[in-house]
């Protein structure tokens, strides 16, 4: 089970588990919309309309990205499912993208971003924290652990295939 709080204003949020129904409508059931919402992904959004519901081209979410809730009041999201399996491809883009958090706990860092040659100077960041890359070293910043059903944005310099492993790197 995904237990979540959900900000007035923006929420960054990933899916850490399959549901059977991943419909924008049936995963954010559990939450209170007013007019006005916006749900986005890196790529595509909706919005939504008291006595409709949503409207827009974002109608289906994954486990392979982070999105961004923008609420009118503060609410809550429950979802259930199946975890994530691990390990996990996402595809960085040149530049930022929309990183989600497949874990079912907290995971340090430098645990839990995914393997990836990363460069001096890419970044990682949550709504309230960031960390950069130093080569020799890893990553420094504010940004210390990725937490379950949380969302982050990457930053690298030159994209490729990445890897979340399990929890713990051998």
């Amino acid at each position: 089970m995904l237990s979540l709080t959900l900000n007035e204003g923006w929420t960054w949020f990933s899916l850490n588990l399959v549901a059977a129904d991943m419909s924008v409508g049936s995963l954010l059931m559990s939450v209170s919309f007013s007019g006005g919402d916006q749900l986005k992904s890196q790529a595509s959004f909706t919005e939504y309309y008291p006595g409709y519901g949503f409207f827009g081209q974002l109608s289906t979410l994954t486990t392979d990205t982070m999105y961004a809730l923008k609420l009118m009041a503060a609410s809550s999201l429950s979802v259930s499912g199946t975890p994530v399996s691990l390990p996990k491809s996402v595809t960085l883009a040149d530049g930022w993208t929309w990183l989600p958090s497949p874990y079912q706990g907290t995971v340090t860092l430098s645990d839990a971003a995914p393997v990836f040659s990363y460069q001096q100077g890419d970044q990682i960041k949550s709504q309230a924290a960031f960390s950069e890359f130093y080569a020799g070293f890893g990553w420094f910043g504010t940004l210390t652990t990725m937490q379950p059903g949380a969302g982050y944005r990457v930053k690298v310099a030159a994209g490729g295939s990445a890897t979340f492993q399990s929890q713990r790197r051998q």
